[in-house]
């Protein structure tokens, strides 16, 4: 499913790899050593398996992670000591 082509840049650990995914190719990179990939849209995330990275990528397209809420958070305020 996936094809080696060629070392990124400077970091050695890093190889460029095309995953086919319905008749169209998708260059992302894959790390040697530990074996992750690394997703070609936001460069954030890692994955594992080239499944979940399709998944990922499938996601950016459909905007689901534009229109994803955040973790609610509380703000406690401080009560100034004098």
């Amino acid at each position: 499913m996936a094809s080696e082509t060629s070392n990124y840049g400077d970091n050695e650990d890093l190889i460029q790899v095309d995953i086919n995914f319905k008749g169209s190719k998708i260059k992302v990179y894959k790390s040697k050593s530990i074996g992750y990939y690394i997703c070609p849209v936001c460069k954030k995330s890692i994955f594992f398996n080239e499944l979940d990275l399709l998944d990922h990528i499938i996601a950016h397209a459909k905007g689901l992670n534009e229109k994803r809420r955040d973790i609610p958070t509380r703000f406690y305020r401080r009560e100034k000591e004098e």
